[in-house]
């Protein structure tokens, strides 16, 4: 017991542990603020630290437990070892015919929502993309340009070949299938080679290829897509890179280039990608100096950060794109500074009126909805002047500090109700994985094309996908894939892997806390499920090295 204890349980391994007691405290919180909130000062830090406390000992146990599991059987399932013997190094290098075979499994799986939907799911944001991308309305950044422009890229060329709007989508539907299917197959061959089990790869399989969330996602031309695949293939070479850095490895030039070209793809995609992208570079650059392999890394990532700037503000100019209206990333601010107001607590007299010089605050309450800003937003883009907010961002900066100081209960209060569908275990909130009309009305007069299936057929299978929907909300949610990522993430610092693929789905969580316009929307968190299977296999599987140093 006590070689196990000193094994299992030793002070690194213990200590790794406390950051993520306390961030499913804080998860727990999240869950319970309603009865917490109103529990008093005292009585909420005592349980709080109580739900820590509780954490701590459950990680340490759950980690302890599958380390045990993983060193007395892990040789027997990946290699049929018997326990006992001497651990073998794991090294597999898959067949180019197993790519090919998780590529159409994913294609083939995916192909009955494609004719099913044919072209597409199109939703009101994709129509205003399409017409930016048909020059029909003047381009905006509000969802980002770039991704309009791969619109346009597959738009035009479906148009010009097939000469109809339909086909143009179906176009544009058809190389997104094929790029995200590279993606997950490229990542499952990854695992492989890593040292994943065959029930893993198995799992991870049937993940990606056989949930209907992914197929309606694949034929979905919203951006959170191809941001989910850019992201996924960046956290992973993120990973090996760091990896090779503390092996002293030699980092080949294509891979640099490659990793730069994923960088600036996840700064382009969404509009939190650039928090995600310059977190990650400064943990990256940190290793770089710590390891002395920064010649080739550290001014890649330079590079990407300049073409970024660059495409932000003199591309985007050149193009007379528009950027975001103000109002759009300030839904946290907002959000607090009427928490204050509306519910007890305390502004001056000038502090009011300045507020009021971009909103009526007499009908506040009638607006105000603590868990989804979009109405809040609306309202003031409707009835309001947020362009007083650009022209005197100081005050405005100085107005939301000094109102926090004084009421930093309604600012926390503001910013778990805003965030609480993301982290809380579970939420009352239905949680819509997918639209039940995946066709928005458009000017284009594109309906929605079944192709190969009959009407029954297709009634039958909306029906399966409600269904499916529901039973999702029955027995998952979107906070839950906060707390698996979290618990990898622990369990990979516990056993000393390497940490780093972790990095950009912690800042898009963080991002979410800074700026979500919504307390529980699937999509802003579809790049964190897709992630699921890569960061599980990372962190559960076996290493296909023992040699690997930890971070």
């Amino acid at each position: 017991m006590k070689e196990l204890m000193k094994k299992y349980s030793n002070k690194r391994q213990c200590l790794t542990q406390i950051p993520f007691a306390f961030l499913y405290a804080v998860f727990m919180v999240w869950t319970k603020w309603d009865i917490l909130g109103g529990a008093g000062a005292v009585a909420g830090f005592v349980r709080f630290f109580a739900w820590a406390a509780a954490a701590y000992v459950i990680l340490l146990a759950l980690c302890a437990v599958i380390a045990i599991f993983q060193d007395s059987y892990g040789e027997w399932l990946f290699r049929g070892k018997k326990s006992g013997e001497e651990p073998q190094t794991i090294k597999r290098q898959p067949k180019r015919y197993l790519y090919a075979v998780f590529f159409l499994l994913c294609v083939v799986c995916w192909l009955p929502y494609f004719l099913l939907y044919y072209p597409g799911w199109i939703s009101n944001d994709s129509v205003w993309q399409l017409e930016q991308a048909c020059g029909w309305v003047s381009g905006s950044n509000h969802h980002p340009y770039a991704h309009t422009m791969v619109i346009r890229l597959f738009f035009m060329l479906g148009f010009r070949l097939f000469g109809t709007y339909t086909e143009a989508c179906a176009v544009y539907t058809a190389a997104q299938i094929l790029v995200m299917a590279g993606v997950y197959s490229f990542l499952l061959g990854q695992l492989y080679r890593r040292g994943t089990s065959p029930a893993g790869i198995v799992l991870a399989v049937l993940f990606y290829a056989l949930l209907p969330i992914n197929g309606l996602y694949a034929i979905c031309m919203g951006k959170d897509v191809l941001f989910a695949g850019a992201l996924l293939l960046y956290a992973w070479f993120s990973g090996v890179l760091s990896v090779r850095m503390a092996r002293k490895r030699e980092i080949q030039t294509g891979t640099v280039i490659l990793y730069s070209g994923l960088g600036l793809a996840v700064c382009l995609l969404r509009s939190n990608g650039i928090l995600v992208f310059l977190g990650t570079s400064f943990v990256m650059g940190i290793l770089c100096l710590v390891y002395r392999s920064w010649k080739k890394l550290l001014p890649a990532m330079g590079a990407v950060l300049v073409c970024f700037l660059v495409w932000q503000e003199p591309v985007l100019s050149a193009l007379e794109v528009e950027k975001g209206d103000t109002i759009e990333s300030l839904a946290m601010p907002v959000q607090q500074i009427l928490d204050a107001y509306l519910n007890g607590g305390t502004l001056t007299e000038e502090e009011a009126a300045l507020l009021n010089t971009v909103i009526p605050m007499d009908t506040a309450a009638s607006y105000y909805n603590p868990y989804f800003f979009d109405i809040v937003k609306n309202y003031i883009r409707e009835a309001g002047n947020q362009e007083v907010i650009a022209e005197k961002k100081g005050e405005f900066l100085k107005l939301w500090i000094q109102v926090g100081l004084r009421n930093p209960g309604q600012y926390l209060d503001a910013v778990i109700k805003q965030t609480q569908g993301y982290f809380a275990f579970r939420t009352a909130d239905y949680q819509y994985l997918y639209e039940q009309y995946l066709m928005a009305e458009n000017p284009f007069e594109m309906t929605t094309q079944r192709k190969l299936f009959s009407y029954d057929f297709g009634l039958a299978a909306e029906e399966f996908l409600l269904r499916f929907q529901d039973f999702y909300n029955k027995v998952w949610s979107i906070g839950m894939n906060t707390w698996l990522l979290f618990f990898a993430f622990a369990y990979a610092a516990y056993r000393g892997k390497n940490i780093v693929p972790f990095v950009p789905y912690a800042l898009v969580l963080l991002s979410l806390l800074l700026a979500a316009p919504a307390c529980a929307e699937f999509r802003y968190t579809y790049g964190v499920f897709t992630a699921l299977p890569v960061l599980l296999g990372w962190s559960f599987g076996r290493r296909k090295d023992r040699r690997e140093e930890p971070l």
